[in-house]
């Protein structure tokens, strides 16, 4: 994910840091298996804290970062999308 983030175009990175961000992260299932929505969250904090390393938000603390978290079933492979945006 870091490599991944640090190698976005410019156009697709903030120029600054997000001071405070909304993160909705959706994971997508490709089988019908119930997942506990904690784990399902704690998966993810490598990738937070790339966001952090990579400089597209300040600090993942819940001072700076709210999120949303979706499950699917619905999809032919694993993935889980992350969309950041600005909040206020």
């Amino acid at each position: 994910m870091i490599a991944s983030v640090l190698e976005m175009p410019s156009m697709d990175r903030p120029d600054e840091p997000m001071e405070k961000a909304h993160l909705t992260l959706t994971f997508h299932a490709a089988d019908k298996r119930r997942r506990d929505i904690d784990n399902l969250l704690s998966a993810c904090k490598a990738y937070i804290d790339g966001l952090v390393a990579a400089g597209v938000i300040v600090d993942d603390s819940a001072d700076n970062l709210s999120f949303s978290l979706y499950y699917e079933k619905s999809m032919k492979h694993n993935q889980i999308i992350f969309d950041i945006e600005p909040a206020t």
